[in-house]
């Protein structure tokens, strides 16, 4: 960096992400207001967690489903 700061550790940014990511769903469930995948861009994401098939027959189900 040419500030003279020093680069954050990859444990540093690691934290601060997940800082930011806890503030704000504990914001929308304390306010109530919209969603908040769709404030930290994953709203795409979770889209394709709900239609998500497994690639291997088997993988993803509990014992005795098919």
């Amino acid at each position: 960096m040419t500030d003279g700061k020093p680069e954050p550790k990859p444990a540093e940014r690691l934290t601060a992400a997940m800082d930011e990511f806890m503030a704000t769903v504990l914001r929308h469930l304390r306010t109530g207001q919209s969603n908040p995948l769709e404030e930290l861009g994953l709203d795409k994401a979770k889209e394709e967690l709900e239609h998500w098939r497994p690639d291997i027959p088997g993988a993803g189900t509990a014992p005795g489903q098919t």
